[in-house]
């Protein structure tokens, strides 16, 4: 058989349509109720061949003891026979909410064990973070419980402005969830009023929860980009995950750049987006495949 010398695959971001945190459990995590949307903002993973044992780039911001893709890749029962070489190219910003590693961490995931059952890959995302569950095969979902529980749901045809300020908070996940308060854990109800409505086809609707809004909002540059983007033009304003990023929901791409071309540059990295549906990834497949090739290729 011929072996490919060079397989691209591409791993998307989500936004949160919605997220609301119920109750935190006794083992410290949290119980919570997002809509997961994947839209079209990428980062780039390139395996190469090589007359030599695997090699991963990871990406150059990120610590080799943060790397989920690492972690990840170390789930393969086979990595001795592996080749080639795999970077990473980052075009989803890091720590921004918009879950770049854990969609990289998804495809790793895959990689590695490329046999293995939906339960199997599943259990293991689910140790490795909330949201690599949901990147497996990406979409629509209602996600609950520690948010590995997931839902399917029709997507809608939205786009997106996404602001992402410049914030960086040392451990923002954990840090945010420690600093929720009374005020901040509701039933649920919202997001899943949401997910009512996409699963009627309609929009998420003008009320989009984030339980981190509180929180996020005490910081200058996040209030800034929220109301900028409410100058601009946008009905419909959220947050998503653990921020920074906040987002401006819109119907067509005419009304995102409309909006973004309103916004003050000092308001952070602007990008546009829109939802992308569920699909399988043959280029995963042939990835994982050709790293597994032979060491010796013509």
């Amino acid at each position: 058989m011929s072996w490919p010398d060079r397989v691209r695959v591409a791993t998307p971001a989500k936004v949160n349509l919605g997220l609301e945190v119920i109750a935190r459990r006794p083992d410290g995590y949290h119980e919570i109720v997002s809509v997961l949307q994947s839209v079209s903002l990428f980062d780039l993973f390139e395996w190469t061949a090589t007359r030599r044992p695997f090699n991963y780039l990871g990406f150059d911001d990120i610590a080799p003891e943060q790397d989920l893709v690492a972690r990840a890749l170390a789930h393969a029962r086979d990595a001795e026979r592996w080749t080639g070489t795999l970077s990473a190219r980052k075009g989803i910003p890091a720590a921004a909410g918009l879950g770049g590693g854990s969609s990289d961490a998804a495809l790793a995931l895959r990689i590695s064990l490329p046999n293995a059952t939906g339960e199997e890959l599943l259990d293991r995302a689910a140790r490795l973070g909330s949201d690599v569950s949901f990147f497996l095969s990406s979409g629509t979902a209602l996600a609950s419980g520690t948010g590995s529980t997931l839902a399917p749901l029709a997507t809608p045809r939205l786009w997106f402005v996404l602001v992402t300020p410049p914030l960086a908070i040392a451990g923002k996940t954990q840090a945010l969830y420690r600093g929720l308060d009374a005020r901040d854990f509701t039933d649920g109800a919202v997001v899943r009023g949401i997910a009512d409505r996409l699963g009627r086809g309609t929009g998420p609707g003008d009320i989009i929860p984030n339980a981190f809004t509180n929180r996020l909002m005490s910081f200058p540059v996040v209030r800034y980009a929220y109301d900028r983007l409410l100058l601009a033009g946008s009905s419909v304003v959220s947050i998503s995950g653990a921020g920074p990023t906040v987002y401006a929901v819109l119907e067509s791409y005419h009304d995102a750049s409309r909006v973004a071309a309103r916004l003050p540059l000092d308001v952070g990295a602007i990008r546009i987006a829109r939802t992308i549906a569920a699909r399988d990834q043959p280029s995963v497949s042939a990835m994982a495949l050709a790293m597994r090739g032979p060491a010796e290729r013509v």
